[in-house]
């Protein structure tokens, strides 16, 4: 028995709708897809780059520090950002000639970008609760939480945790 026309276009009407609201879902709640505009990540993360980003990391889960996060900019909450972790909540994060000092403790960065040294200081400073400082891999070319006032990002302003770089296939892998 042979289909109506109008069957047809409501059937693919409908499966092309269907498609829509599951994309939708999936980015609105799961996972999101973003494309890096600057060098701040440089090596971790190059200009061009399309990363996925785990909207439901933080649900079931807190943010730790070497987390690579996509937040709503402090200044612009119109513009997305992506930096990675270096303080939590509780810790003193400073910054002597471009050597991190986290509660004390000189940090062994290896994924901060060797082709561009850092000398830059940022004083002693506790992370209050319910906030993080972020900065980004390459220091010299990040405007991140040590130029902030107050110097760090309220965990209200995280969307998500970046775990994967899906363009170009030259640079697909896990974000570390």
């Amino acid at each position: 028995m042979p289909r109506s026309v109008t069957r047809s276009i409501l059937e693919t009407a409908g499966i092309i709708v269907g498609a829509i609201l599951v994309a939708w879902f999936l980015q609105a709640y799961l996972v999101k897809p973003f494309q890096i505009p600057s060098e701040s990540m440089e090596k971790t993360i190059d200009p061009g780059d399309r990363i996925l980003v785990n909207r439901l990391a933080y649900r079931f889960g807190d943010i730790q520090r070497g987390d690579v996060i996509v937040f709503k900019s402090p200044q612009d909450p119109n513009t997305d950002f992506v930096k990675r972790v270096i303080a939590v909540a509780g810790d003193t994060i400073e910054v002597r000639r471009g050597q991190v000092i986290l509660n004390g403790v000189p940090q062994v960065e290896d994924y901060i970008n060797p082709d561009a040294p850092d000398f830059s200081s940022f004083p002693p400073t506790a992370i209050p609760p319910g906030n993080v400082f972020v900065m980004g891999d390459n220091r010299t070319n990040s405007q991140d939480a040590r130029f902030w006032s107050p110097p760090w990002l309220s965990v209200d302003s995280v969307l998500g945790k970046a775990f994967y770089t899906y363009w170009p296939p030259s640079r697909l892998g896990r974000l570390n």
